[in-house]
């Protein structure tokens, strides 16, 4: 049976064009959203109402329900079946499809967002962000009466813009024809994967240079104990002082070679604990997280570790949202589809970073002034 949510003649005008306004265009801010969720929750309903759709149980719709009004089965239908349903709103239905797969991969492996504390909107493609700085954050003893001492602060603003990311496809018109959608899911979430982690090797770029052109933002860099000799207490030494500064640098990212490094680490390594000790110490800030997420990136150098913390490291900003759009080459029998991102990644607390290199030694290389314990 199909036909029976009406949406053959009106899903243009109750999901698609709502859809493109919510989520922005290359000129016009807008916010990241699936086809299905925005169906569920903001679509135009019978009522002419932006409440989001029912299926024929008074249920949010899903896929299911598209589906059996198309009148199709996924598992057998081309993507060409779905270009070619002229005469139907749903036509419009393929690009949603391409792009939902490709979301799929975007935020998969090596993702952006395990690197940043949220993601928000933005309306402009140039955009200003607070940022505050405490230069005297200790608490003073006062007493009755007494005038309440201001802290030091400087505060200001600073400006970062963002950029699209983008990637380019053709079909012939014998894959669209031949292959169906289950086996095209795979091909396009790669394709995602691939988009993923070039706002994911951006997103560590900023960590490590940080957002401003003349490297005021960018992460300090701490050595070791004995320069060319990684060993667990260089790892101490930084997490001792990023409970000083009310900081967890508990996630750490490395290239491939120098995390083969980290990795035969006794402490990351082998068990632990075997033997007891006299007295146990028990650290009420946990100094030595329990555990540790590990990310790999081939933006970082050879010897280099970056540890962070998520919750104040960075933040994705995102002026529109992933962008599926398609063409017909007619003269070469191809269809045209690209999907692209604009966005970019802003810090939030400098002391948020931190890069252990065990080529430098820490008597040359040690924490930067702004740095200091506060505790």
């Amino acid at each position: 049976m199909s036909g029976t949510l009406g949406l053959k003649n009106t899903f243009r005008e109750r999901v698609f064009e709502p859809l493109k306004q919510y989520r922005g265009n290359d000129g016009t801010g807008g916010r990241e959203i699936s086809l299905i969720d925005f169906m569920q929750t903001r679509a135009i309903n019978e009522e002419g109402k932006p409440l989001g759709l029912k299926n024929t149980s008074g249920q949010p719709i899903t896929w299911d329900d598209i589906w059996c009004e198309l009148g199709h089965d996924p598992a057998t239908l081309s993507l060409n079946n779905l270009l070619s349903l002229s005469g139907s709103d749903m036509q419009y239905l393929a690009p949603e499809i391409v792009r939902d797969f490709i979301l799929k991969g975007l935020n998969t492996e090596a993702s952006y967002l395990d690197l940043v504390a949220s993601s928000e909107s933005v309306d402009s493609m140039n955009v200003t962000v607070p940022w505050i700085r405490y230069l005297d954050e200790e608490m003073q003893p006062v007493g009755e009466t007494e005038t309440i001492p201001e802290a030091n602060i400087e505060w200001g603003h600073k400006s970062v813009t963002v950029s699209k990311d983008a990637i380019a496809l053709h079909w012939s018109d014998e894959l669209l024809l031949s292959v169906k959608l289950p086996m095209l899911r795979w091909f396009l979430q790669k394709v995602g994967v691939a988009l993923g982690v070039k706002l994911y090797q951006r997103g560590i770029g900023v960590l490590i240079n940080g957002d401003q052109s003349d490297s005021s933002d960018s992460c300090a860099v701490v050595g070791v104990a004995s320069s060319g000799t990684l060993a667990f207490k260089d790892f101490l030494r930084l997490w001792l002082r990023a409970r000083q500064i009310g900081m967890r640098w508990e996630s750490v990212i490395n290239n491939e070679t120098t995390a083969w490094n980290m990795l035969q680490l006794d402490e990351f390594s082998k068990p632990q604990g075997a033997g007891t000790v006299v007295t146990t110490i028990e650290t009420r800030n946990r100094i030595i997280p329990a555990s540790m997420p590990h990310l790999l990136s081939s933006e970082m150098s050879d010897n280099q570790h970056l540890l962070f913390d998520k919750r104040f490291g960075m933040i994705f900003l995102s002026f529109r949202g992933l962008l599926v759009e398609s063409e017909r080459v007619i003269m070469r029998q191809l269809s045209g589809t690209s999907a692209s991102i604009i966005s970019c990644f802003t810090t939030i607390d400098r002391n948020a970073r931190v890069i252990l290199d065990s080529g430098k030694a820490f008597s040359g290389n040690s924490f930067p002034s702004y740095m200091a314990p506060l505790i």
